[in-house]
């Protein structure tokens, strides 16, 4: 068989309903560990018995479930399909906006107006798991969307380039819950439009992954090098479920020196982040604590 596209490959395995695949365990493996890193109560098991059957088994009753952790689950499958649909379009607001509402569907902040689901936030948040590392006030994320927007427009199989836009998009947080699932899927899909191999961060390394993102300003090789390593990981699995099947280009080395150097050797900075918030600060952009 001749080799094909990634993205190709992965829409075919899923239409074609192929069972035990590369599209199969990217579904279970992404939708399990994106949402374990953010606090699912799903195991590993359970995200495949939902994938397989749409219910959860019965099991002991010694851990509890969530809800809105198996309905994200399950949106988590469907916004990797939508991303498949859409590989090659541009990330633009309407795309990642779309991603969240379906990510959201069906949960209790659904019909939060504070948590405007499928817009941009509108109240300040933070990243829980980064002390110390700010975000974008909501006033002024449309403005630093574009940024990120414009840094995907340019993306090429860059180790750096990949790192730096997916740190754009998770230091300026636009929406008031899921963002990190929202850029890490992203993240994938850009990969899939540049046939190189995507990353899916996996919960093991959640420890390396933050500090990456937390120290990015400063030590962007934290965060490159992790990517890197997840990176090396999909590709075992493209070779391992579809050996020779499948074409992709893959730039799996860097240089922190020439980054360094090209740098000056200054701070990274998302300009759009306010390193000191004050409430007048907050209340001068319309919002509230």
């Amino acid at each position: 068989m001749a080799s094909v596209r990634l993205v190709d490959w992965l829409r075919r395995e899923r239409d074609q309903r192929t069972g035990g695949g590369l599209y199969y365990n990217t579904q279970i493996l992404f939708a399990y560990n994106s949402n374990h890193m953010e606090g699912s109560t799903l195991s590993p098991e359970q995200t495949a018995q939902l994938y397989d059957t749409g219910a959860l088994l019965p099991n002991d009753g010694s851990d509890q479930i969530r809800a809105d952790d198996v309905v994200e689950t399950r949106n988590h499958f469907h916004a990797l399909n939508w991303i498949l649909d859409h590989a090659d379009e541009p990330v633009d607001k309407t795309m990642v906006c779309t991603l969240h509402a379906i990510l959201k569907r069906g949960t209790s902040q659904e019909l939060d107006p504070d948590r405007n689901v499928g817009g941009y936030k509108i109240l300040p948040n933070v990243i829980n798991e980064l002390v110390g590392v700010h975000t974008v006030l909501p006033a002024d994320v449309p403005q630093a969307m574009e940024q990120v927007f414009a840094m995907y427009r340019e993306l090429t199989d860059n180790p750096y380039a990949i790192a730096k836009a997916h740190w754009m998009f998770e230091t300026t947080h636009p929406f008031s819950d899921g963002n990190g699932r929202i850029g890490r899927l992203i993240m994938f899909k850009e990969l899939l439009r540049l046939d190189t191999v995507p990353v899916i961060v996996r919960d093991a390394n959640k420890l390396l992954y933050t500090r990456g993102l937390s120290r990015f300003s400063d030590e962007p090789g934290y965060l490159v090098d992790t990517l890197l390593t997840e990176r090396d990981y999909y590709q075992m699995l493209i070779d391992r479920l579809a050996p020779d099947r499948i074409r992709y280009s893959y730039v799996s080395q860097w240089d922190p020196d020439a980054v360094e150097e090209r740098r000056d050797h200054r701070s990274i900075v998302n300009p759009f982040v306010k390193r000191n918030w004050t409430d007048d600060d907050i209340r001068s952009r319309g919002v509230t604590k």
